[in-house]
């Protein structure tokens, strides 16, 4: 069974106003969370395959996507996939 995804309030309002504008951009965004569900309930040590922050951030993991970086966390006891924020690669390292 692959994680539960939930997601962040704003988040969801970015991830409409890009469905309503860019509908290939969402749908590849959709199809990426479920590839990353099924990699997160196969992996038992997520920093392989998910990059992590540096303290204080360290519970948050990312992962490159279509030049931009998708910030979620991870409940293995939980099964959950928290997704935080989606941005442009270039305001998250500057």
């Amino acid at each position: 069974m692959a994680y539960t995804v939930t997601i962040e309030k704003d988040l969801n309002k970015k991830l409409e106003a890009i469905r309503s504008v860019n509908f290939k951009e969402y749908t590849l965004f959709s199809k990426k969370v479920e590839e990353m569900q099924n990699q997160a309930r196969i992996m038992k040590n997520h920093k392989t395959r998910f990059n992590a922050f540096d303290k204080p951030l360290q519970d948050f993991k990312w992962i490159e996507f279509n030049n931009k970086i998708i910030v979620f966390t991870i409940d293995p006891l939980k099964q959950e996939m928290h997704l935080c924020d989606y941005l442009p690669k270039e305001e998250v390292f500057e």
